[in-house]
């Protein structure tokens, strides 16, 4: 049966229309920007490639981790975030406990058998890289040959009394894994006996990592407990210094986690987002975005090389410890070392 010209133009213009609500509303979904809560050196490079590469802007907001897990807690009965990246899976649990984080979804990735050590049972956030919480960055002129530090223990020697410091786990966010791997490997009360001992010896305890290594920059202590990542970093700027791994090494993941308010288009952008930060685009856009600290970490994904800056940890004997475990205890832990080793 021929059709009118009138009939032609209306379904043509009904074609048209839907055409275009379709583009518009992708056009939208394109356009909407993913606001990421990032405490990593990498993040603003990772940001800045990842929109490069697909087109999603993304508003960052960058802080320290203590001052990053503040504002998150601060507005979580109106999150501002859509994706939220720090060090430390205790904090992440805590997050999830509280209903904050979207669970379930896996993204296609092939981790290492530490990266899959490292993932949740609940897929609530991603491992995508790995530091450790503590080593320690000596200055081996200002301390002789026989009482280089290579053991927790020796940290307490009568040869570095007041010239060991170490971050505040109350304020550094990466340092209280630290402190619960300890507590975890010798046993609670041993654990805290070991910090006593430290106290005694005169430890210094600084806010962060920066301060902390300023402090031996300058000759105010010998020798930091800093994180793996900070310390290497550091080596660019004073290589005369060494470090020292010792047993155990408490892994400190980075991870990615989606807010449980994030739904539709934004939604698909932020799985986006985190699928891009761990294929080899963005392993590579994390390692090279902040030579002097983060991009120092271990990947988990399969295929991708760590620098070679890591292997100045030497042999290193990593220690996993349970978020499940050591993220409700944060609080009373920190009130602990606040009371009785910080002051």
């Amino acid at each position: 049966m021929p059709v009118s010209f009138r009939s032609f133009v209306n379904k043509l213009a009904r074609l048209l229309g839907s055409t275009a609500l379709c583009a518009a509303a992708l056009g939208t979904a394109h356009a909407a920007t993913l606001t990421v809560y990032g405490a990593m050196g990498y993040d603003q490079h990772v940001a800045q490639a990842f929109t490069q590469a697909t087109g999603i802007p993304v508003n960052l907001i960058h802080l320290s981790t203590g001052p990053l897990l503040a504002r998150v807690q601060a507005e979580s009965r109106n999150p501002q975030w859509d994706v939220l990246w720090l060090d430390g899976n205790q904090a992440m649990q805590t997050f999830a406990a509280q209903g904050l984080l979207q669970c379930g979804w896996t993204p296609g990735v092939r981790y290492t058998a530490l990266g899959q050590q490292l993932e949740p049972p609940s897929h609530c956030w991603q491992p995508v890289g790995v530091t450790y919480a503590g080593v320690i960055l000596y200055n081996p002129k200002a301390i002789a040959p026989a009482d280089w530090p290579k053991t927790w223990n020796d940290l307490a020697k009568p040869a570095l009394r007041g010239k060991v410091g170490m971050d505040n786990p109350a304020i550094s966010g990466p340092t209280y894994p630290l402190v619960a791997g300890l507590l975890q490997h010798l046993g609670d009360a041993p654990g805290k006996a070991f910090f006593a001992r430290l106290k005694a010896n005169g430890l210094k305890v600084f806010p962060t990592n920066s301060v902390t290594l300023r402090a031996l920059q300058y000759g105010q202590i010998d020798a930091a407990v800093v994180q793996s990542s900070a310390a290497i970093g550091f080596l660019h700027e004073m290589p005369g210094l060494r470090i020292a791994t010792p047993t155990p090494a408490t892994v400190l993941p980075s991870d990615l986690a989606i807010g449980k308010q994030v739904s539709g288009p934004l939604k698909q952008q932020a799985q986006r987002f985190v699928q891009w930060v761990l294929s080899p685009a963005g392993q590579a856009a994390m390692q090279q975005g902040d030579a002097n600290a983060d991009s120092n970490y271990l990947p988990l994904v399969e295929g991708v090389a760590p620098l070679p800056s890591l292997k100045q940890l030497g042999t290193v004997q990593p220690l996993v410890i349970d978020p499940a475990v050591w993220g409700p205890k944060e609080p009373q832990v920190i009130d602990w070392f606040t009371a009785h080793i910080a002051r």
